[in-house]
């Protein structure tokens, strides 16, 4: 495996940077096109019914993943914590289970864009995962 790894580095490489490419490119579609316009569906019901955003999603309103990558994840936080973890305390601070069991039970057509952007950062986590081992290995 190791030859293989050596003799096919410069194309795995290539093949890995290109996927890697197209993965960001997808994430960067959906969260401005999909998400964008969900978030602000998903924001106004959630003020409407809990009254106020969590703490970290007000702060971070106005966030975009190209200019502010770090609040543009602060923001969308309270969605996608409670579309993929169980309640704690520590991933869904400032919610009550009501607005954790809320936000879960969101129509699909809005949380769908959310659901395929964390499996796409999954997908690129693992690719850059891969791209380290093939450069520890080779």
């Amino acid at each position: 495996m190791k030859s293989y790894l050596i003799e096919n580095y410069a194309n795995l490489q290539g093949l890995i940077g290109i996927s890697f490419m197209f993965l960001m490119l997808a994430i960067i579609f959906i969260s401005y096109v999909i998400n964008g316009y969900n978030y602000k569906i998903i924001a106004k019901a959630y003020e409407n019914k809990f009254g106020l955003l969590p703490q970290t999603a007000r702060l971070a309103r106005g966030a975009s993943l190209i200019g502010t990558p770090a609040a543009y994840f602060a923001k969308i936080d309270f969605i996608m914590g409670s579309l993929i973890f169980p309640y704690n305390r520590v991933i869904n601070h400032d919610m009550s289970i009501e607005s954790y069991n809320y936000i879960r039970n969101l129509p699909g057509h809005l949380t769908t864009g959310f659901k395929i952007e964390a499996a796409l950062w999954l997908a690129e986590l693992i690719l850059a995962m891969a791209f380290m081992l093939i450069e520890f290995i080779v």
